[in-house]
């Protein structure tokens, strides 16, 4: 699987970086104005969609976790009969545009009794994963096991655990990081009891599960040389009720889900720095989103003050602009929107008259607007960081806090 190629962002930072090329060395600052404008590029430029395994035990709640960590419904999951045949490379996509947005390896249950519905030509469901990393190294893997069944048969799930990572670190020479996921914490009480515990109860209550789990893992660790297990295993809940169709978003009012935010927060600790604005976005958490907005918005701000201190006749406009039409785009884009010029023409008319009367922006004539292909014609350009910082502070509040402005409305 390859990372894609062709990104629509990619005649702007064609742009950018051609203006800024022809920037003289003997202008001051220019070795920092490389510096950030190569930090922004990374952040905008390097994007491809995580590709994460996750395995475990028949019934331990792959396909739940999957549409838990999505937050719609992307995965079939059965109540009764193992559901997952073959072992392959799912790419999901933005139900909106189309565009990728994770790579799932949804594999067969280790130590299932019966065949699964779904039709697999590997006689085991070790082959069949060993099949699958071999045509496509995950990035990360999430380890599942029901709470309750810590101390039921975790050896032999380890075990062939062992040999999958064994596979993986002969082929490409890496020790993938490995996530230990507890699930169905709710079915460590009765009933309804679960709904009326606090958070730190819950995680008191999951405790000792967490305890045994990773005692077990500590002690495979020692038997393998492959395995990079992380010093944490983190309890969920995934129940959840969705709208009805494919792709479907989970419907707020049964939304039962619990500590999903803390297993993204340590997947994003181990993933690739190119995969993470993509499953920053996937799982739709707002606080990630805005965190990583507010990096670019930083590191945008700083570059257009190093060039605005340092005018450089019939560039500083352009390149200012350029790189705050990246900044919108990117917004958007962590946000759920596409990268297109219709993300930063729907942020300038959502934002209103108030957007240029606010911020002091000023509008490129439009001979130098057309310096920046595909986006020209739709942006305004500030002047200063102060001001580049102010409209990347408003496109997080319309894009991702969802926010409109008071004179807009």
């Amino acid at each position: 699987m390859s990372e894609v190629k062709n990104h629509p962002i990619e005649p702007s930072v064609a742009a950018l970086k051609k203006l800024v090329s022809s920037i003289p060395d003997r202008v001051p600052y220019k070795q920092e104005i490389d510096k950030y404008l190569d930090e922004l590029l990374d952040l905008t430029l390097e994007m491809r969609p995580p590709r994460i395994m996750v395995v475990g035990r028949c019934k331990s709640g792959k396909s739940s976790l999957i549409n838990a960590i999505c937050g719609s419904k992307v995965a079939e999951v059965s109540m009764i009969e193992p559901q997952t045949g073959q072992a392959q490379w799912k790419k999901y996509y933005n139900q909106y545009e189309g565009r990728e947005i994770i790579h799932i390896l949804d594999t067969r249950g280790f130590q299932e009794q019966t065949n699964p519905l779904e039709k697999d030509s590997a006689k085991t469901p070790l082959k069949s994963i060993v099949n699958a990393v071999s045509r496509c190294s995950p990035d990360l893997i999430l380890f599942l096991c029901k709470a309750s069944d810590v101390s039921s048969g975790v050896e032999g799930d380890l075990q062939a655990l062992n040999e999958v990572y064994q596979v993986i670190y002969e082929k490409y020479s890496r020790k993938l990081p490995l996530i230990c996921v507890l699930t169905h914490c709710d079915q460590l009480v009765y009933g309804s009891r679960w709904e009326k515990l606090d958070n730190q109860a819950k995680i008191e209550l999951t405790r000792p599960s967490q305890t045994v789990l990773n005692n077990n893992l500590v002690n495979s660790q020692k038997r393998s040389n492959f395995i990079d297990i992380k010093n944490n295993v983190v309890p969920t809940v995934t129940y959840a009720e969705y709208y009805e169709g494919e792709g479907a978003e989970i419907d707020p009012e049964s939304d039962g889900r619990w500590n999903i935010e803390t297993l993204v927060k340590e997947m994003l600790k181990y993933l690739p720095k190119e995969t993470k604005a993509s499953m920053e976005r996937t799982s739709k958490i707002k606080d990630f989103q805005r965190k990583e907005a507010i990096s670019v918005v930083d590191t945008c701000s700083v570059l257009s003050g190093v060039i605005s201190a340092n005018p450089i006749p019939g560039l500083s406009f352009p390149i200012i602009g350029a790189i705050q039409t990246m900044m919108v785009t990117f917004i958007g884009y962590l946000s759920g929107r596409d990268l297109s010029p219709e993300t930063v023409a729907d942020f300038i008319a959502t934002a209103g008259a108030g957007l240029g009367a606010n911020w002091g922006l000023t509008t490129l004539s439009g001979e130098v607007a057309k310096l920046i292909p595909g986006f020209g014609s739709i942006i305004s350009v500030t002047i200063n960081a102060v001001a580049t910082k102010a409209v990347g502070d408003l496109a997080i509040k319309i894009f991702i806090d969802q926010e409109v402005p008071e004179k807009s409305k």
